[in-house]
């Protein structure tokens, strides 16, 4: 689900984590140590990455000074069944994950903010994985 930019300082010991979800939105971001005020300024000025493309073009300007490591999103089954977080049934889930071609596994998880969203709002019991899959509930439009 998440795609991770690892940002090393060359010179300075400063090392930042980006996060982005498959629709390339900012979802977490650390940092190893505190900054000073110009560091602070610098950072969280309009250059920011909010988003993956800002990143890309973040990681142009900055190759002299940063080493950037991209690690690509996991899109296995165990880190959406981990995601899903309704541990029940499993063997079921990952039998219905396997056949899934690479665009619909993209889909399944890219549908689970809008379902667990839905979900919230209309107060009913959250699906089996395997139901989810199955059931094609990521290509509903809540």
């Amino acid at each position: 689900m998440l795609v991770v930019y690892n940002v090393k300082g060359k010179e300075l010991g400063l090392e930042f984590i980006f996060k982005y979800d498959l629709n390339g939105d900012l979802i977490e971001f650390k940092k190893n140590q505190a900054l000073d005020e110009a560091q602070r300024l610098w950072l969280y000025s309009s250059r920011f990455p909010e988003t993956e493309a800002l990143m890309k073009l973040w990681i142009t300007d900055l190759r002299k000074k940063f080493v950037v490591t991209k690690m690509p999103a996991d899109l296995s089954f165990d880190n959406l069944w981990n995601l899903y977080n309704l541990k029940v049934s499993k063997a079921d889930a990952e039998k219905s994950f396997k056949k899934l071609n690479e665009a619909d596994v993209i889909k399944c998880f890219l549908g689970l903010k809008a379902y667990e969203d839905y979900l919230l709002k209309s107060k009913i019991a959250k699906a089996h994985l395997s139901r989810y899959i199955n059931g094609r509930y990521f290509e509903n439009e809540y």
